[in-house]
């Protein structure tokens, strides 16, 4: 399994619409191969963490690629105001 792990962190009054945005792209994100499933999670600063889930690194790779993940991410910027890249690939497996 290959997982993204996306830090947003926006403006308290911008949450929902934020996550809301998350909840519409997610069901195209299903005609994708090798899509597992999305995850929104909220930490203790507020900070929306964005989990997707993929078969395989290629398969994301896909979806990157893809004119729809640019619609997907348009209006939004993957770094933040240092230029690091918010974005953490990781390899994995469910045990249970």
């Amino acid at each position: 399994m290959f997982i993204a792990m996306n830090k947003v962190a926006v403006p308290a009054e911008q949450h929902e619409r934020v996550i809301a945005g998350f909840e519409h792209a997610a069901p195209h994100m299903k005609m994708f191969k090798g899509f597992l499933g999305l995850e929104l999670w909220t930490d203790e600063k507020q900070v929306i963490w964005a989990i997707s889930r993929w078969e395989s690194q290629e398969d994301l790779k896909e979806y990157t690629n893809h004119p729809m993940f640019k619609q997907h991410h348009a209006g939004t910027d993957s770094s933040n105001q240092s230029g690091e890249n918010l974005v953490t690939y990781f390899s994995g497996k469910v045990i249970s």
